[in-house]
């Protein structure tokens, strides 16, 4: 599959998660995590690319408050119909239908750019970063999260090994292009950039119940083959996957971690 096709099949595939895509509950939790990373300033323009349904662009609306501006971009329609409900009445925000390898945005228009959980669903990363370094200011920050190992404990695992046995081998976020923090750091200063800094940090995620973690099965990438099975295959995975969570949560709440990866870097000059 080449690039085009292979950034064609994720707007197809966010279009169709983008209704629920706000249930999931660990990748708000990691978005305000990387606004709170990337410590926005009042009155400064920024840029949040691949903004899917907006969570990331809400919060640092916020901190660059009226005198700011905010923009998020995404290639899905449906995520920036939700992004747009969910911004009415902030004017400072707004959204933008673009291809995080080429924005439509003016040379050093913004201060600086943000992208949660996002960059590894890029063809070509690198291409990327350069169009992000190039819509930045000399002195304008760069911050991009990703995910570490060992996401959401054995719980992915566990869903993997269900859908493998009603014949589904599927294929969840592309996570090992960005395998560690080394290798974030190395793609930032070949895009350009300086003063590279790299985090780890695991966050704690707690599920209530087993029906929470259905939940975000259903809303997010995990539960996007739910749509090709048949109805009595999919009730009987559904029904067989719940009583293992119901076994493994024993009647209390599950906390699991979301090792979060925040790299950081600064345009020259």
């Amino acid at each position: 599959m080449n690039p085009d096709e292979r950034t064609a099949q994720n707007v197809r595939l966010f279009d169709t998660l983008a209704a629920h895509y706000d249930r999931l509950g660990f990748l708000p939790l990691t978005a305000r995590y990387l606004a709170g990373r990337f410590r926005p300033q009042p009155d400064e323009t920024l840029l949040d690319v691949m903004c899917g349904t907006g969570t990331l662009a809400l919060a640092l609306a916020d901190a660059v408050g009226a005198g700011g501006r905010v923009v998020g971009a995404d290639l899905s329609p449906g995520m920036l119909t939700v992004a747009r409900n969910r911004a009415a009445g902030q004017p400072q925000l707004s959204f933008a239908e673009a291809d995080a390898t080429a924005l439509p945005f003016a040379d050093a228009e913004f201060d600086g750019v943000a992208c949660a959980s996002g960059l590894f669903f890029v063809p070509d990363m690198d291409a990327a970063l350069r169009e992000w370094r190039r819509v930045l200011r000399p002195g304008g920050r760069v911050a991009f999260s990703s995910f570490g190992k060992g996401l959401m404990g054995d719980l992915s695992g566990r869903w993997r090994v269900a859908l493998e046995g009603v014949g589904f081998h599927p294929g969840f976020p592309p996570l090992g292009r960005l395998p560690s923090p080394d290798a974030a750091a190395e793609l930032l200063r070949a895009a350009g950039f300086e003063g590279v800094a790299v985090d780890l940090q695991e966050l704690p995620y707690t599920l209530p119940t087993p029906q929470d973690r259905w939940n975000d099965i259903e809303a997010g990438m995990e539960g996007a083959p739910l749509a090709s099975l048949p109805p009595d295959v999919r009730q009987q995975l559904q029904n067989d996957h719940m009583a293992e969570l119901e076994a493994l949560f024993a009647g209390q709440a599950l906390t699991v971690p979301i090792p979060v990866l925040v790299a950081a870097g600064v345009r020259p000059g």
